[in-house]
């Protein structure tokens, strides 16, 4: 009976052995389909992600930009800020310091009709400050008073256009 069966077991054998080999076969063939598959999904993951990133570099660098040029644009006009103080400031007192001259006197003759005109010929006018080149009118409860600095700032924003054109 062994002697009988024995074609039989080869056959089941070779067959069980081609069907192993096929299986490996189909086997080998997924994994290196799997292994393509994922090999193309990291790359798509790896693209995807390159580009993300370099999305978020570009957004960074933009807000980054964003940043220095505020910082830049706060520091020049602070600059311009402290620039028209001095001037201001700087002719504030050469003002002052012409005020006992013979034509600082005058301003500030001008400058107590200028105040009397604005409150009324009735009003009480003095003059005050350094280089009495300031003047106030009163009237009851009516005040006016021009000196030093109210000049310079009428002065400096009649230039405002010119000292606006400095900065260009």
């Amino acid at each position: 009976m062994e002697a009988a069966l024995a074609p039989v077991a080869d056959t089941l054998v070779a067959a069980a052995h081609a069907r192993a080999q096929a299986e490996r076969s189909l086997a080998e063939e997924d994994a290196l389909s799997e292994l393509a598959s994922s090999r193309a999904e990291a790359e798509r993951l790896l693209t995807e992600a390159r580009a993300e990133g370099i999305q978020a570099a570009r957004q960074e660098a933009a807000a980054r930009l964003a940043v220095a040029r505020r910082e830049a644009r706060e520091l020049v006009l602070a600059a311009r800020r402290r620039a028209y103080e001095r001037l201001r400031s700087d002719a504030v007192e050469a003002l002052e310091q012409r005020g006992a001259t013979p034509e600082g006197r005058l301003l500030g003759t001008r400058l107590m009709a200028l105040v009397r005109d604005r409150i009324g010929t009735t009003a009480a006018v003095r003059q005050v400050g350094p280089g009495s080149l300031a003047a106030v009118a009163e009237s009851g409860n009516r005040r006016a008073a021009l000196g030093a600095s109210a000049l310079v700032d009428q002065t400096l924003m009649s230039m405002a256009d010119e000292i606006e054109g400095l900065w260009a």
